[in-house]
């Protein structure tokens, strides 16, 4: 039983004593003087009743008090409820009795008596008497009550107290026994010898000794011989009172030899003010200490991943303070670990406009995953700047935020390659734009340069009519280049590519592009030693020369230098990585060098865009940089462009190498477009089809019209019918050309087609033309083009 339990029964014990001898004693006492007061007062107020009574029957008849004695008797009061009656009787003023009423009660008694008075003097007193008796029976009743039930209050207490003491001792012994037993921990009972008193289950369970081996066993038995000494320095502190508590771990030997990881807390119990015993408190820390082994081990192990990870692993607390780093955020931002923990990550790396997205966004209820992911910018230690692609997350312990875990990729290369894909990809839409409008328009100008260069012929050449055809046929031709242009850039251009040494092409037009770029400007041309072959079409090179010189021109208006180079480059993989057109392989490298205004880096993203020009209106139609970009990608190339403002503009130009293919040269036309023979014209298009039939006959061809190819089988299924050659379109409503010149050459094996085309190449080939062996010409065409390529097919 507790000491506070004691106390509390002791003083209920004594409260009920008290209270038992305030009832037998006190309280008869008070019933007594209550039920004394009582009578006096009853007795005083009867006595001045009655008094006044006589007195009032005195005022009436003066001098009778004496007289009528005998009336008084029947006056006087008397108290018949009682057993004991009151006793009444009248005084006059000498004290003599003139009239009684009752018997004179029995001894003790009280007597009250009040004067009668008639015309203000006393002329006798009334007094009545009532016995104590009563009174004092009922309050020894009443005491005889109340100190029995004192006196068994008084007997009995004491052994009720006692039992009710011996019963909480018991239940305390047996819920002490129970919370040791129950106890997951091994409770072990020392005496101040140091021998074992008392031990639980669990205690024999852990060691593997039953209890009666254990009790009045020394401590060592439990323990391993390394372990005494501290075990022992610990149980002493305990027992001789220099410490309330003491915890230590060691190993527990048990009755098998083997050992267990064991946790210890010692205190003392105290008995009278000394130290009786000690308590041992042992817990089992086997797969604790396993699992502190299992979580180090995994701790190291995370850390290993995060260090190890390739993307950024940041950890900010609620302010943006650094708490956590990675091998890779080193890398990426240049400072190490040490520099960066405990700083602000925003005042340090990244501007404070991210907070809110970073440490604010993650944390906040309900918020979806994607607003955890953005882009920002990041100024490395050697003030580069990087992009970086983050995705954050809230680091939360028992419902409390910490801080933001966040974790980045450095996009920074996979940026730059985007906005080359999108640039590529603009230009690949505009090139289709172009090459769709190509094929109308080449009719137009087919139609318009035709029938001028006819109209030409038909009229002298020194007059007004011939001089305004000629500037239709400028006109006509200034018309057909930008289309080619159009059709070079968007990479649709029909060509005939062949093998060409870029050096001997760089001397031939060398006094063109003098003339084209003036005096004021110095031309220098450094050929490569040795130059590796490349397969192009020659005029598209004369294309880029003309078209870079002029553009070098226009950069150096007050004079300059321009260099022309050639030189054999290989291309690795690190070179290809940031140039979206590049190809690792061998290439012939043109470069095209001026000392010019130069250009920043946002106009260097957009020169090869066609239509676009920093000239002045009607000075430039911005299409030579995007014939250049066409024709180079056409042939398997791409450009690198370096230019600085105020330090002139490089484009260097890479064409892939061609092997064991020898360099053609070009085979002249005859000067005067003269033929013989028939040639069959299949043409959709009336106005075109008409017109290429008078051009022909003015050259001195026998022509045959075909509205279309089932026209022209028919015609051809003749054979009776001399046919030379037949000149048809690609695209035609029935069929297309291909479909046709394969049914007329089932009917006449040995005649040859030359088709005749205005659409972009990927169209014409996804019919077929371009292939080996076949032969076209582009529209819009003259007589001398025409002629030329007849003959070319005449001769093959």
């Amino acid at each position: 039983m507790a000491a506070s339990e004691n106390k509390a029964v002791h003083f209920t014990a004594n409260c009920t004593v008290l209270l038992a001898f305030f009832v037998a004693l006190f309280f008869p006492a008070g019933y007594f003087v209550v039920s004394y007061q009582y009578v006096v007062g009853s007795l005083e107020t009867e006595a001045e009743i009655n008094a006044r009574i006589v007195g009032g029957l005195i005022d009436e008849t003066p001098g009778s008090l004496h007289t009528q004695a005998h009336r008084l008797e029947g006056m006087l009061p008397q108290n018949q409820n009682s057993g004991h009656p009151d006793f009444s009787r009248i005084l006059d003023a000498d004290g003599r009795v003139l009239a009684t009423r009752g018997e004179p009660p029995a001894q003790p008694t009280i007597t009250k008596s009040h004067d009668i008075f008639f015309a203000g003097k006393t002329t006798g007193s009334m007094e009545i008497s009532r016995s104590l008796r009563p009174i004092l029976t009922k309050s020894a009743l009443v005491a005889v009550f109340g100190l029995s039930i004192g006196l068994v209050v008084f007997i009995l207490l004491p052994f009720r107290a006692i039992n009710r003491a011996n019963r909480k001792l018991q239940d305390s012994y047996n819920f002490l026994t129970k919370v040791m037993e129950s106890s997951a921990n091994a409770v072990i009972v020392l005496n101040p010898d140091g021998k074992i008193a008392m031990v639980n289950g669990r205690c024999t369970e852990m060691s593997g000794y039953r209890r009666e081996d254990l009790y009045g066993s020394e401590i060592d038995r439990l323990l391993c011989p390394q372990s005494f000494d501290t075990v022992l320095e610990q149980l002493r502190q305990v027992s001789s009172g220099e410490a309330e508590i003491v915890k230590f771990e060691t190993d527990l030997l048990r009755k098998d030899g083997s050992t267990i990881a064991i946790a210890c807390g010692a205190t003392p119990v105290y008995q009278e003010g000394r130290i009786a015993s000690t308590v041992l408190s042992v817990e089992n820390i086997t797969e604790r200490r396993h699992s502190v082994e299992q979580l180090k081990a995994a701790k190291e192990y995370t850390e290993n991943l995060i260090q190890a990870a390739c993307v950024m692993i940041l950890g900010l607390d609620l302010k943006g303070n650094v708490t956590l780093l990675n091998r890779t955020a080193e890398e990426v931002t240049g400072y190490a670990a040490d520099e960066l923990i405990g700083k602000n990550w925003f005042e340090t790396v990244m501007g404070a406009e991210a907070f809110y997205k970073m440490c604010t966004i993650p944390g906040m209820v309900g918020e979806s995953v994607n607003r955890c992911a953005f882009e920002n910018q990041i100024v490395t230690k050697e003030g580069l700047v990087r992009t970086i692609s983050w995705r954050n997350s809230a680091i939360i312990e028992k419902d409390e935020r910490l801080g933001t875990l966040c974790f980045g990729i450095d996009i920074t290369e996979h940026r730059k390659i985007e906005a080359q894909l999108r640039h590529s990809q603009k230009m690949e839409s505009i090139g289709q734009l172009a090459g769709g409008v190509a094929h109308d328009f080449n009719n137009m100008l087919s139609v318009i340069m035709g029938y001028a260069q006819l109209c030409q012929i038909e009229v002298e050449e020194n007059s007004s009519l011939w001089l305004y055809l000629q500037e239709v046929v400028k006109a006509g031709e200034r018309s057909r280049d930008m289309v080619r242009k159009l059709l070079a850039f968007s990479r649709k251009e029909i060509i005939s590519p062949r093998a060409v040494d870029l050096n001997m092409h760089c001397i031939e037009t060398e006094k063109t592009l003098s003339r084209l770029i003036g005096e004021e400007i110095k031309l220098d041309f450094i050929p490569a030693t040795t130059l590796w072959t490349v397969k192009i079409d020659p005029s598209q090179v004369d294309q880029i020369l003309m078209n870079l010189a002029v553009n070098a021109r226009d950069a150096m208006p007050e004079g300059g230098c321009l260099t022309i180079s050639t030189e054999n480059a290989t291309v690795d993989e690190a070179f290809c990585d940031y140039r979206l057109d590049a190809r690792p392989g061998e290439y012939a490298c043109l470069t095209v060098a001026d000392t010019g205004f130069g250009m920043d880096k946002e106009l260097t993203k957009r020169i090869f865009e066609p239509f676009f020009t920093t000239k002045d209106v009607g000075k430039g139609t911005g299409l030579g940089l995007a014939t250049v970009y066409g024709i180079v990608t056409q042939n398997g190339g791409f450009l690198d462009v370096d230019s600085e403002p105020g330090e002139g503009t490089s484009f260097r130009i890479y064409l892939p190498r061609l092997k064991d293919e020898p360099v053609e040269e070009a085979k002249p036309c005859p000067d005067q477009p003269k033929g013989s023979g028939t040639i069959l014209v299949v043409e959709d298009d009336p106005m075109l089809r008409t017109m290429a039939t008078q051009m022909l006959e003015k050259i001195g061809y026998r022509v045959i019209q075909a509205e279309g190819p089932q026209i022209a089988l028919s015609i051809c299924a003749d054979l009776t019918t001399s046919i030379d050659l037949v000149l048809t379109d690609v695209i035609m409503p029935e069929m297309n050309g291909l479909e046709m010149a394969r049914g007329i050459a089932a009917l006449r094996p040995d005649t040859k087609v030359l088709f005749m085309t205005g659409y972009s190449s990927d169209v014409i080939a996804s019919h077929g033309i371009i292939q080996p062996g076949l032969h076209y010409v582009e529209k819009p065409f003259n007589m001398e083009g025409l002629h030329a390529k007849i003959l070319e097919i005449q001769a093959a």
